[in-house]
C-alpha cells in the first residue's frame, strides 16, 4: 500500500475532524445570530451534527483508530470540586454585566427622552451595535442613526 492512499481509517478520521470544525463553526453561528428562525435552525443543523459526530466517533473508536485520551481520576476530582466555584464566579460576572447594561440603557433611556422632548431624535432612530453603519454617533456605547442632520 501506498502512503497516499486513502484508508477507511484516514477517511474515517477526516470525517471526525470536519464533523468536529463543523460544530465549532454552528456553535459560533448559534451565538451571534440575530434572527431567533435562523438561530433554531442552525441549532436543529448542530444537533445533527453531534448525532454524526457521534456515530462517527463510535465507529472509529470501535475500530482501534481513535483512542482519546482518559482523564485521570484525580483531575476528574479536581474538576468537580472547583465547578460550584466556577459556575458562581460566572454568575457573578453575568450579575455585573447585566447590571451595566441595565444602567447604560437607563441612561441612553434618558438621553433619548430628552431629545425627542426637543423634537430632535426620534426613538426609533436608535439601532443595536450589531447594525450600525458609517453614517451613525456614537453615544455612550449607544449608536444612534443619523438621518440627514
Amino acid at each position: 500500500m501506498r502512503g497516499d492512499q486513502v484508508t477507511d481509517k484516514t477517511l474515517c478520521l477526516a470525517m471526525l475532524n470536519e464533523l468536529k470544525w463543523t460544530a465549532t463553526c454552528l456553535t459560533n453561528k448559534i451565538l451571534e445570530c440575530a434572527d431567533p428562525q435562523l438561530r433554531q435552525d442552525y441549532i436543529h443543523v448542530l444537533n445533527r451534527t453531534f448525532t454524526e459526530q457521534k456515530s462517527v466517533f463510535d465507529f472509529a473508536h470501535q475500530q482501534g483508530w481513535y483512542k482519546p485520551t482518559m482523564a485521570e481520576q484525580t483531575q476528574i476530582n479536581k474538576l468537580q470540586q472547583a465547578m460550584p466555584t466556577m459556575i458562581q464566579e460566572q454568575q457573578q460576572s453575568m450579575a455585573s454585566i447585566h447590571q451595566q447594561a441595565q444602567h447604560q440603557a437607563i441612561q441612553t433611556t434618558g438621553y433619548a427622552m430628552n431629545n425627542m422632548n426637543q423634537g430632535m431624535v426620534n426613538y426609533q432612530d436608535y439601532m443595536t451595535p450589531a447594525y450600525y453603519t458609517n453614517n451613525q454617533t456614537n453615544y455612550g456605547g449607544i449608536y444612534q442613526q443619523n438621518y440627514g442632520r
